[in-house]
């Protein structure tokens, strides 16, 4: 997908010159970093243009079977579904994958911001001697069940949903064919990954990555700026995202 040069200067419109946050996650996650921005940007300076569809898998029965459930993401709680009974435990990443377990009638408890939080509490607490079940995506960075395993957990998997590579949509393709500034805030490898490939250059992009694997991806690109976030979740990213908006705005 190419994308063509620039409008000169002179013949941007004011709208064009204004910064566009451009939001690559899958729908429902776009829509909620979105929502975080709406008193600083007006709403054609925000583009929804998922690079990730999520496409559910259907739910095996066995996993009525299983007590004791781990949740990296709101997409493996809503992969899983409504709890078979108030006794499943749901061991979750972040306070909305656990308020979303919750409200499904799980016994959900939040262990930790990110995965690396989530082993390093469950490897230093008590053991659990029921079987754990890691529902994730078909695509996934790390080995967590691996780790557990190692540390002597009895721990499967479930592949629950895949996700499905999109292309830009004709908004956020425009907002690079016009040389606007754009705001990016990448929160997968492989969203990074997608997007290089359909934008190779992007000089006038302020990069916000989840994680130092996500900046790498953009260290031969050239690029406005690359930022990694503090903490490698939301909340990074939200603070980061606002940080950058405001240099931006101020350019």
């Amino acid at each position: 997908m190419k994308v063509s040069g620039q409008l000169p200067l002179q013949y941007m419109t004011y709208n064009e010159l204004k910064p566009k946050l451009i939001i690559t996650r899958p729908v429902d996650a776009a829509n909620l970093f979105a929502s975080f921005f709406e008193k600083e940007l007006e709403k054609d300076q925000i583009i929804i243009s998922p690079l990730l569809e999520i496409k559910f898998f259907k739910r095996p029965k066995t996993l009525k079977q299983i007590h004791c459930l781990i949740f990296t993401s709101s997409n493996g709680v809503k992969a899983a579904g409504q709890a078979a009974n108030n006794n499943m435990r749901a061991l979750c990443v972040g306070d909305r994958t656990t308020n979303l377990a919750s409200s499904l009638g799980y016994s959900a408890e939040k262990i930790g911001d990110n995965v690396e939080q989530l082993l390093k509490t469950l490897c230093k607490g008590e053991k659990i001697a029921s079987e754990i079940l890691h529902i994730h995506g078909k695509y996934t960075k790390g080995d967590l069940v691996n780790q557990l395993r190692a540390a002597g957990f009895l721990c499967n998997e479930w592949i629950g949903y895949d996700q499905v590579a999109q292309n830009l949509s004709l908004p956020a393709l425009s907002a690079f064919e016009n040389g606007d500034k754009t705001i990016l805030p990448i929160f997968s490898e492989r969203t990074a990954l997608l997007l290089k490939k359909q934008i190779p250059t992007l000089d006038r992009s302020h990069i916000i990555a989840i994680s130092s694997a996500v900046a790498n991806v953009f260290l031969n690109v050239r690029a406005g700026s690359v930022s990694e976030a503090q903490t490698p979740d939301l909340a990074g990213m939200k603070s980061l995202t606002k940080k950058v908006l405001q240099n931006v705005l101020l350019e």
